[in-house]
């Protein structure tokens, strides 16, 4: 038996040991905003955050759930693109709609789940550095020029002094939306 929580719910489920984490997201809690594209963790239309609790702290980082080991998730947190949601938008979900960074909207989850990864994780603001955090993703329909400029006017809407001085929990509250 697998004790997790996904987004804000505990979950335990028993699967095959080969399954794979997005099997279970989709069809097993039925979150279909991660997506199956490549099946090879190519394309980055199934990432999710994966937080593991290190020295009293939650660490994230994110992973193609396509090829994630069901067996890894045991006493971690996942966060599917359902988990981002509350009343409002966050602010990567704001950039993404003014920048008009989606168009069919199949690799949009994954794009906005790799830029909430690069913000928790950065040490540091700089621009190449979050562009380069969404390797791994492709989208076939913007040209990823409205993808840039979403991700640059997040960059630019944080203050470098204060983003580096602030500890991950306030970094969560403020782009994930939730207080």
């Amino acid at each position: 038996m697998i004790h997790t929580i996904i987004n804000n719910k505990t979950e335990s489920f028993q699967s095959p040991s080969g399954a794979v984490l997005l099997d279970v997201i989709r069809n097993d809690l039925k979150l279909k905003g991660t997506k199956e594209g490549c099946r090879e963790g190519d394309c980055g239309s199934c990432i999710v955050l994966w937080g593991k609790l290190k020295n009293d702290k939650m660490e994230y980082r994110t992973v193609n759930s396509c090829m994630f080991p069901l067996g890894e998730v045991e006493q971690s947190h996942i966060v599917t693109i359902e988990g981002l949601n509350d009343k409002n938008l966050n602010p990567i979900q704001q950039a993404i709609i003014d920048e008009g960074a989606s168009q069919c909207g199949f690799c949009t989850p994954g794009f906005i789940i790799s830029m909430l990864g690069y913000f928790l994780n950065a040490k540091t603001l700089n621009l190449q550095d979050a562009i380069a955090s969404l390797s791994g993703n492709i989208c076939r329909c913007t040209g990823y020029t409205s993808i840039i400029r979403a991700m640059e006017k997040i960059v630019n809407s944080l203050e470098p002094k204060k983003f580096a001085d602030s500890y991950s929990n306030d970094r969560i509250s403020f782009l994930i939306g939730h207080k």
